[in-house]
């Protein structure tokens, strides 16, 4: 009894079937997305992280069995925060980070989307369709502008 012949697996790149179509897909997640974006517009010259808040209300707080009254605002974040919500390989991003002065906001901004529109389609194959950005601070810098 003969058994009829196969194509030879090893001929065909790994993840393809016949026809060239691939053999399964690809799902990148929202938050891995905003993990590009932040790591992204973190490493532009006079980006940093949002501000911080200790309270909401920046008034008297609990701390374990006492109140104490606290500063409303504390340093800045690492890396900016980041939204993002896929709808398949495009996303929406929404982006919050503080801008150290004396750099210019308009210019850095745009330094910003042109940096995470590029990593984001090198690094995970998402295009973004649209990007909010929002600078609620300036952050104290040196007498020059970085980069």
């Amino acid at each position: 009894m003969t058994t009829p012949s196969r194509p030879d697996a090893s001929a065909e790149p790994a993840g393809t079937r016949r026809g060239g179509a691939a053999a399964g897909s690809l799902r990148v997640a929202d938050r891995v997305v905003e993990k590009i974006a932040a790591v992204a517009a973190a490493e532009v010259p006079g980006v940093t992280g949002p501000p911080r808040r200790l309270s909401r209300r920046g008034g008297a707080r609990r701390d374990g069995a006492r109140w104490r009254r606290g500063a409303r605002w504390r340093g800045h974040a690492r890396r900016p925060r980041v939204d993002a919500r896929l709808e398949g390989s495009t996303a929406r991003l929404t982006m919050t980070f503080s801008v150290r002065y004396p750099n210019p906001v308009g210019e850095t901004a745009e330094r910003v989307r042109g940096e995470v529109r590029e990593r984001l389609a090198a690094l995970a194959g998402v295009r973004v369709a649209h990007l909010d950005i929002e600078v609620p601070s300036l952050s104290p810098g040196g007498g020059e502008p970085d980069g």
